[in-house]
């Protein structure tokens, strides 16, 4: 009789660990959200201002393609207006795809707007700079080097 409480102990014992393994969220600390809300939250602070980040992207362009005071103005109010854009359709729509469509829509107007001010030399120079940093991002062979 003995050897049956003590072997019902032990069972009992054994599967009710996992149990006390388990955290709980406590009233005062915030439940762990999942991993895509949190990759959201940290991409949308990230994003930031839009006049900040038109600000530091027309800084790169303008140190990287020796614009002068007066493009690096058009190409400020241009990417300006381009991260505004974006700021709106990221915050609109929940469609994925609808939102992917007008994103790209928005390049396009963007690319052909910064063809209009930069000069052909420029362009091919941002172009090329864009490509490089594409790649950057990816190994050499173009697999993402994350992997």
């Amino acid at each position: 009789m003995f050897k049956k409480i003590a072997l019902s102990g032990l069972l009992l014992s054994l599967f009710s660990f996992p149990l006390l393994a388990q955290q709980t969220a406590t009233p005062d600390a915030p439940a762990q959200t999942n991993t895509r809300t949190g990759r959201n939250r940290s991409m949308q602070h990230q994003m930031g201002d839009p006049a900040a980040r038109a600000k530091k992207m027309t800084d790169r362009m303008t140190q990287t393609l020796g614009l002068d005071q007066a493009t690096s103005q058009k190409v400020y109010e241009a990417t300006l207006a381009r991260a505004q854009k974006v700021n709106a359709i990221q915050a609109g729509s929940d469609d994925n795809r609808a939102k992917e469509q007008a994103l790209k829509a928005n390049a396009d107007e963007y690319k052909a707007t910064l063809k209009n001010i930069l000069t052909p030399d420029q362009f091919a120079k941002l172009d090329a700079m864009k490509d490089r940093m594409k790649h950057g991002r990816r190994g050499g062979n173009g697999n993402d080097s994350r992997e």
